[in-house]
C-alpha cells in the first residue's frame, strides 16, 4: 500500500467488499432454494454473518492495541 494511504482507508474497502459478498451470497442461497421456504434459512445466514463481522471488528481492535 502506498504511504500516502492510511490503512483504515484500506480496511474499509475490504470490509465494504466482504459486505457486498455477504449480501450476494445471501441473494444467491435464497434464489437457489426455490422448492421449499427459502427464508427459513435466513436467520442461520444472518447469525453467521454476524459472526464473522464480529471477529472481523475483534482481530481489528487487538491488533489495533499490538501497534
Amino acid at each position: 500500500m502506498p504511504a500516502d494511504k492510511s490503512q483504515r482507508e484500506g480496511s474499509l474497502v475490504v470490509a465494504a467488499l466482504i459486505v457486498l459478498g455477504l449480501i450476494f451470497a445471501g441473494h444467491w442461497i435464497v434464489s437457489y432454494v426455490k422448492h421449499s421456504d427459502p427464508w427459513a434459512i435466513l436467520p442461520w445466514y444472518g447469525m453467521v454473518a454476524a459472526v464473522i463481522i464480529v471477529v472481523g471488528i475483534v482481530s481489528i481492535l487487538r491488533h489495533g492495541r499490538d501497534k
